[in-house]
């Protein structure tokens, strides 16, 4: 086990009408005037976007509004939000969304008190120092931002564009209002993405190859058999609320670094996947993580150490006893959830290039990403090879 310091400050307000309470809680901050980030017109379509006005104007607090948030949030959309706010005395950015929601909130949060290129956080030219504080208002579980010490930010200004996070303690929330019947609305589709993101999350923790922590492993473990579990009643009955709750506690606590104490972080099918939805903007980041996890797993099957953890998995929830069946296993249950486990099934607007991915995720065969199975132009462009393949 490796040395760490954690800690998870955001405080989580849990359950139904959370969200009529949000000028209360804000208030009891000391906060008078928010930025209100959020994303297309679901939230209005809901009835969740007057509840929130009225909550804030009950409690006197002045805000701004930042719309029209876009799945992969953009850097474009973050300078014009923070130019927008820069004369506005914000105390407190307030994302009602998703993770591309609270991860615009947590870009703009670092650039209005940061001068300069807010995306050099994500290339780590800079690091950030300070931020505003943010809270959320969550309304689907898949990302875990809500909790995580993670900003993931497209730059849409460079050719393709250019994906990145940055992790940063400013990031983690000041608060989180998780309320699931928010999350009774969401499609099948999104509810899939949402359900492999979590899991995603927990398995990369899993499967590092490098340290050992027992109770770590406990928690992930448990984790993904609840995700498993309600992930189908989910997607079979979306207001079933039991299942909605698990899913919300289990985005939260998948990504607030709780699986992975005492362990090296080592996200690299996120980095491939931040690669694919980067040159592809349509491509949904958890519809490219259950592509991509089978075919990556293939090649860490070749690794004695990831080999173990892949076949504790395998027994772990599905009962079985080899870790290659174990791995056909979760793509299968990703099949069964409508989820695409190929390149071909994302139905991007032009043919997937498989040799630009390799490219652009390598720098031109200029980078090497070192790990148990070192990520060069060659074995990325296989790992992409091999997930135009993942359904034989």
């Amino acid at each position: 086990m490796v040395n760490f310091d954690f800690i998870s400050p955001t405080k989580i307000f849990f359950g139904k009408g959370k969200e009529n309470e949000v000028g209360k809680i804000v208030s009891s901050y000391g906060f008078n005037k928010v930025a209100l980030v959020y994303g297309g017109g679901s939230i209005k379509k809901i009835g969740l976007y007057d509840k929130v006005v009225n909550s804030l104007k009950e409690y006197n607090i002045e805000f701004v509004e930042i719309s029209g948030v876009e799945p992969n949030p953009k850097l474009t959309h973050v300078k014009k939000a923070i130019k927008l706010l820069e004369n506005e005395n914000i105390q407190l950015v307030l994302a009602v969304g998703g993770g591309s929601v609270i991860d615009e909130a947590k870009s703009i949060a670092h650039g209005l008190v940061n001068e300069g290129d807010p995306f050099d956080f994500n290339i780590s030219k800079r690091i950030s120092n300070k931020a505003l504080p943010v809270g959320v208002i969550l309304t689907l579980s898949a990302a875990g931002s809500e909790l995580s010490t993670s900003c993931v930010i497209t730059n849409d200004e460079v050719t393709p564009y250019m994906k990145n996070g940055f992790n940063n303690e400013l990031n983690r929330p000041l608060f989180a209002i998780c309320n699931p019947e928010l999350t009774y609305t969401v499609s099948k589709f999104q509810t899939g993405c949402g359900i492999v993101d979590i899991l995603m999350h927990t398995l990369e923790r899993f499967v590092n190859v490098k340290d050992e922590c027992m109770l770590s492993e406990q928690f992930a473990i448990g984790l993904m058999k609840t995700v498993l579990h309600y992930g189908k009643i989910a997607i079979e009955n979306p207001y079933d609320y039991e299942a909605r709750a698990n899913l919300m506690l289990a985005s939260s606590y998948s990504h607030n670094g709780l699986t992975g104490l005492g362990k090296t972080q080592s996200m690299r099918v996120h980095g491939l996947e931040h690669t694919l939805s980067g040159c592809y903007d349509e491509v949904a980041h958890g519809a490219g993580l259950s592509v991509l996890w089978p075919a990556w797993c293939l090649f860490a099957l070749q690794n004695e150490r990831a080999n173990k953890q892949l076949t504790i998995l395998a027994k772990e929830l599905f009962n079985l006893d080899n870790a290659y069946d174990g791995v056909i296993a979760l793509r299968d249950y990703f099949k069964e959830i409508g989820m695409p486990v190929t390149l071909d099934e994302l139905n991007t607007k032009t043919p997937i290039d498989i040799e630009k991915l390799a490219l652009t995720y390598s720098k031109n065969k200029t980078r090497v990403v070192k790990d148990f199975i070192d990520l060069d132009y060659y074995t990325c462009k296989q790992v992409f090879e091999r997930a135009k393949l993942n359904a034989n």
